[in-house]
C-alpha cells in the first residue's frame, strides 16, 4: 500500500503508536529474566568454584537471547504499530515488521463506535466493521474523526 506518510498538501490531526503501558508484561518479564540468569552468574563466579569461562559465557549469551525475543522483539513490534489521521484519509498500520499499511479515505467511512480504547469504524462495501484495539486517547480520537467527516456523512449508534 505504500509508504507510511502523508500525501503532498495532507494535514496531520493525530498520528499515535501503540502506548507504553503494552509493554507492561515484557518489562516484568525482562526484569525476571535478567534476576534469574544473573543470579545464576553470580552464583558461578563463586571463588571456591572453578567454572570454565565458556559456560558462564553462555549464560550471559542465554539471557541476551531470551532479553531480545521477550522483551526487544514486542517492543519493536508494538511500536510500529501506528494510526495516523489526515484531513482526508485514516491511514493504519497494525503491530508487527511486515503489517500492511491501509488507507481509508474519510468520505468512506460511514458509522463510528467507541468502546473504552477501542474504535469500531463501519466502512462503505465492507460487511464488517473494522475494529481497532488499544487505541490511546480513544474518546479524542473518535471526536476527530467525526469533526473530520464531511457533515452529511456523520451517523452514530
Amino acid at each position: 500500500m505504500g509508504q507510511f506518510r502523508p500525501a503532498r498538501g495532507e494535514v496531520v490531526r493525530v498520528d499515535l503508536t501503540s502506548p507504553l503501558r503494552a509493554l507492561t508484561f515484557p518489562v516484568l518479564e525482562l526484569i525476571l529474566i535478567t534476576g534469574l540468569c544473573w543470579m545464576a552468574i553470580g552464583w558461578l563466579d563463586r571463588p571456591e568454584q572453578l567454572v570454565d569461562i565458556r559456560l558462564r559465557n553462555s549464560v550471559v549469551w542465554v539471557w541476551a537471547a531470551l532479553a531480545t525475543w521477550r522483551f526487544v522483539l514486542p517492543l519493536l513490534r508494538s511500536r510500529r504499530r501506528r494510526f495516523m489521521l489526515t484531513d482526508r484519509r485514516l491511514i493504519v498500520r497494525a503491530e508487527g515488521f511486515r503489517a500492511p499499511v491501509d488507507s481509508i479515505p474519510l468520505r468512506d467511512i460511514r458509522t463510528i463506535q467507541r468502546r473504552r480504547n477501542a474504535i469500531s469504524l463501519s466502512i462503505q462495501g465492507l460487511p464488517r466493521p473494522l475494529y481497532f484495539s488499544g487505541i490511546p486517547r480513544a474518546k479524542k480520537v473518535t471526536s476527530l474523526i467525526e469533526s473530520s467527516l464531511p457533515p452529511t456523512q456523520a451517523r452514530y449508534w
